[in-house]
């Protein structure tokens, strides 16, 4: 386990416990999805989520990361895409990312993430939100697991559009009580 890792891990233990609360998925949800862009910053998958998003909808925030230092995508209220400039040389989001996060309380955060990425996960650990999906990848940041068939296998990582369409029936099934 290198150091960025050790960083990551220390600071998800210092977290205090939160309030897990599933949402009603009858009444309009605020969602944050985080998700790894493409270098091109095209995205296409991620876009035809936000479509189906928005036909269900839900009020979405999208937040992406692109390993390269100049991003060409502007930044939105609703969508941005962060880049290595955005993150400090640990890995760690620079304060004006985490205040920008920090600022809106979601319903629900979904991470589209189909490998570990380390500034997606500092994003899901330091998001403000009641309920988190993702991937099992091993780590306890997320309330809602999805495990695909095949996953201990080498290269068998699902697409974020399969990994939206498995989160929101597993949302959509889950009865809340609130």
């Amino acid at each position: 386990m290198g150091l960025k890792e050790r960083i990551f891990k220390h600071c998800l233990a210092k977290l205090p416990q939160r309030e897990t609360r599933f949402p009603h998925f009858e009444k309009p949800l605020k969602t944050l999805v985080i998700y790894e862009s493409d270098l091109l910053e095209r995205n296409d998958a991620i876009k035809d989520i936000r479509q189906d998003m928005l036909r269900q909808q839900m009020d979405i925030t999208m937040w992406g990361y692109a390993p390269k230092k100049e991003i060409t995508t502007p930044v939105l209220p609703q969508s941005r895409i962060l880049g290595l400039k955005d993150y400090g040389f640990f890995g760690k989001p620079q304060q004006h990312v985490l205040d920008d996060l920090r600022k809106e309380h979601y319903d629900v955060l979904i991470d589209l993430t189909t490998q570990p990425c380390l500034p997606l996960r500092y994003l899901a650990m330091y998001a403000n939100a009641d309920c988190k999906v993702g991937l099992h990848l091993g780590e306890g940041i997320h309330d809602l697991l999805i495990a695909p068939p095949g996953l201990d296998t080498v290269n068998a990582r699902p697409e974020a559009t399969w990994l939206f369409h498995q989160i929101i029936n597993y949302l959509s099934t889950i009865k809340s009580n609130d």
